[in-house]
């Protein structure tokens, strides 16, 4: 170390580091030495040599330990707070005619509550007294003396395994040479989609697209008063999301059963009539089945429309022979049915079974059209029977017989029914009017 001037009246303080200060400029000579100090301290610590107090390595959130681990130098990986859950947002109101409120919302006209109480019908009432014990699934069960087990009523299809070629020599047989009509092969191809359960609705709007007269008729039925949408259906990709496959499906068939009947039977024989009481028939079912049966209203005015369809090709069979039969029940106001077992030994509810069965529609229709005369059968809805004997001609007294018909099964009021019938009259005419 090299001797103190003594000639020197300040010597410099040993400062133990290997840098001397800046004697010429202190200021900037102690700045420059504590940097160098703190860069020194802070470098032992990035080394792990030196470990500041209060140990804040440790601590995964210190400011030091995110830089370390996001510089590259090592650390644990800074742990972050969850967030907490965002509310979840109330459902808003549907936008809409349907979804204001207040002044302006649209509200549909609810139909009054009516209690029906449904009478017991003699003919399912089936069985014999019981007076010591009734079989029951998985055992046996004591029944008091007296008490009649009615049997389970028993749907039987009687033309189950009949071919198409057994169909048409039956038709044959009873109506001559006659060539039964078929749907119009976009009909056809609709109906055979509409029943396939692996079916989308792209492939339905496929085929009915191509015959644009389908889709019109289709269209107007649906937005009819006849058949009372809940909503103004747009446009077919909407008819077929809002009604679903079962229900468009009958409306198809009502478009193309009309479509393939005969347009030309009779001069005496009034088409127009014939399909304004078809018209009335397959509302009035569907009015009366919302109240007494409502999971079979569809069904219902399905079967309304189409009972008596073999009709007009009776009449272009048999010419003059039938329309003897179907004057006299009409001036008469006697059952064509009965007349035509009378002089025919068969009805036009067979034949309308046997067209069914021609144009493959569903086994519930064409049960329908074939026993919607007979009063005690269980094959179709009781709606359709009650409607039966409506024709063109009938006027206020009908409805003395249809209400007669009803009071025997359902104890609804008369004044319910006599709306069912008023309103019937209106809508009937504007579904005719799409035909």
């Amino acid at each position: 170390m090299k001797p103190a001037d003594p000639s020197n009246p300040h010597p410099a303080p040993s400062t133990g580091a290997a840098h001397p200060v800046d004697l010429a400029h202190p200021a900037q000579g102690r700045t420059t030495h504590l940097a160098r100090k703190l860069g020194s301290l802070f470098k032992g610590v990035l080394s792990g040599k030196i470990q500041p107090s209060g140990d804040p390595g440790n601590d995964a959130n210190s400011p030091l330990a995110v830089w370390k681990a996001t510089h590259g130098h090592g650390g644990s990986k800074p742990v972050v707070p969850r967030l907490p859950p965002k509310p979840v947002p109330k459902p808003k109101t549907p936008v809409g005619k349907a979804g204001r409120k207040g002044k302006g919302a649209l509200v549909a006209p609810r139909r009054p509550v009516i209690q029906v109480i449904e009478r017991a019908r003699p003919a399912l009432v089936r069985g014999t007294a019981v007076g010591g014990t009734m079989v029951a699934v998985g055992g046996t069960a004591a029944a008091p003396a007296g008490i009649v087990v009615p049997t389970a009523p028993q749907i039987i299809n009687p033309y189950a395994g009949w071919s198409q070629n057994d169909v048409k020599d039956r038709i044959r047989q009873l109506l001559g040479d006659v060539e039964v009509p078929r749907f119009r092969k976009a009909v056809f191809e609709t109906l055979r989609r509409l029943r396939d359960p692996d079916t989308t609705p792209g492939k339905i709007m496929e085929v009915m697209s191509v015959d644009a007269q389908l889709v019109g008729k289709v269209m107007n039925t649906v937005n009819s008063t006849a058949y009372s949408p809940k909503s103004k259906v747009q446009s077919l990709d909407h008819a077929i999301m809002l009604m679903g496959n079962a229900d468009l499906e009958r409306i198809v068939m009502i478009v193309g059963s009309k479509a393939a009947l005969p347009s030309q039977t009779h001069p005496k024989f009034a088409l127009g009539d014939f399909w304004k009481a078809s018209s009335r028939r397959a509302v009035l079912a569907r009015e009366l089945a919302d109240i007494v049966q409502p999971s079979k209203a569809n069904l219902s005015f399905t079967a309304g429309f189409l009972q008596d369809l073999s009709v007009p090709l009776i009449v272009s069979s048999k010419k003059d022979d039938y329309m003897k039969i179907f004057s006299t029940a009409v001036d008469e106001k006697r059952d064509l049915h009965t007349l035509e077992h009378e002089t025919l030994g068969w009805d036009h509810a067979e034949v309308g079974a046997l067209v069914a069965l021609n144009w493959e529609l569903p086994e519930d229709v064409m049960l329908c059209l074939k026993d919607h005369n007979e009063a005690g059968a269980v094959t179709r809805p009781d709606p359709a029977h009650y409607v039966s004997s409506l024709h063109a001609s009938h006027g206020e007294e009908w409805n003395e017989i249809f209400a007669g018909k009803v009071g025997q099964r359902y104890q609804v009021p008369r004044e319910a029914l006599d709306e069912v019938c008023n309103n019937s009259i209106s809508k009937a005419a504007e579904l005719a009017k799409l035909f």
